[in-house]
């Protein structure tokens, strides 16, 4: 049998089927190409957050079992964004080692306890989790979690609103990835402007995940303003991670607009971190990549925080060069010309 020297030759030889899963910024499906590329080193990882690739991948085979696996992954990137391949490699080793080269073993006691507390292994955020359950549970044709109808009784009645601590996250997030059916679009249209703000943030969390339409963000765009106005930063970080992946461009870019000319008394650094880690894309030439700096340096935060807000960007393949060219900008000003030159000597 040929030599196998990456995961995905391993599931493909082993006779599974696959799906990606990024689980860093957003749960979001990676097409099995650009992940096979990313595992030869050919492509930088597309949404690497703090140097590494947060990917799950979950894999079947229907001639063996019905069974379902999962792997939660945290693979170190180089700084090119390309995947270091020494940690990757030895789970590959691992994994061949307990399972078989065609998943025909079951692993012994100490060979599961080597998998499960592989340094590459981790476990993501309930909120995430709980938007990868549904996604996949979706893409299985397998029905919704038996939260979702309480989930969706409770957004339909708003005499039940204060009992928001009946309502997880899962029941929100199978909500989320169905946006497609009108009753459940139409609901969480409906309720999203009269929530508590316990439930509107567990709801925001699912919906970020997931390209909300014109009606729902509309309402969203409209509780960022007021929040923004109001200086409550709880709500506004929350519609803003709900909206960063509206379906309609011009919401996120209204809403981009909005979060890079505020200021929030004393959650400055969230709301950066916001436009960072959902809103990256809009970064996308020198002159917007230069108005975020300069907002960062405004803040008055320390100089890590500017290095981590920074190294967090310019990991990003869309997000590099725009991030590198926008530190010898002739217009920056002393200030960031001050964080830089720290950075740079760190």
């Amino acid at each position: 049998m040929d030599t196998i020297n990456t995961l995905s030759e391993f599931l493909l030889q082993s006779g599974s089927q696959y799906r990606v899963f990024d689980m860093g910024r957003r749960v979001t499906k990676i097409s099995t190409d650009l992940f096979s590329d990313f595992e030869h080193a050919v492509a930088p990882y597309p949404y690497p957050i703090g140097q590494h690739a947060c990917v799950a991948i979950v894999f079947w085979n229907k001639q063996q079992s019905t069974e379902h696996y999962v792997w939660f992954l945290k693979l170190p990137l180089d700084e090119r964004g390309l995947l270091e391949q020494a940690s990757r490699s030895q789970f590959l080793e691992l994994v061949i080692s307990a399972l078989g080269r065609s998943l025909e073993h079951t692993p012994s006691e100490e060979q599961q306890s080597a998998l499960d507390h592989n340094p590459i292994i981790f476990k993501p955020s309930d909120q995430k989790l709980a938007a990868f359950t549904s996604y996949v549970r979706q893409l299985m044709k397998l029905p919704a979690s038996q939260f979702m109808s309480p989930a969706l009784s409770y957004l339909q009645d708003e005499s039940q609103y204060h009992e928001w601590q009946n309502v997880g996250y899962q029941g929100l997030s199978d909500l989320a990835v169905r946006l497609d059916d009108p009753m459940i679009s139409n609901a969480v249209a409906q309720s999203i402007d009269k929530l508590p703000s316990e439930s509107f943030c567990a709801l925001c969390c699912a919906l970020e995940n997931v390209p909300v339409n014109t009606a729902i963000a509309t309402k969203l765009l409209s509780i960022l303003s007021a929040a923004l106005s109001s200086d409550d930063a709880l709500i506004a970080i929350h519609a803003a991670r709900a909206l960063s992946f509206a379906k309609g461009q011009g919401f996120i870019n209204q809403a981009f607009e909005l979060l890079m000319n505020s200021k929030l008394s004393n959650n400055q650094l969230d709301l950066l971190v916001i436009i960072s880690g959902r809103y990256w894309l809009e970064i996308k030439d020198e002159s917007v990549a230069l108005t975020y700096l300069e907002k960062v340096v405004a803040s008055n935060l320390s100089d890590d925080v500017f290095s981590q807000l920074f190294s967090d960007l310019v990991f990003i393949p869309t997000c590099r060069v725009p991030m590198l060219t926008a530190l010898r900008n002739p217009k920056r000003s002393n200030e960031l010309a001050q964080y830089i030159a720290k950075f740079i000597a760190a």
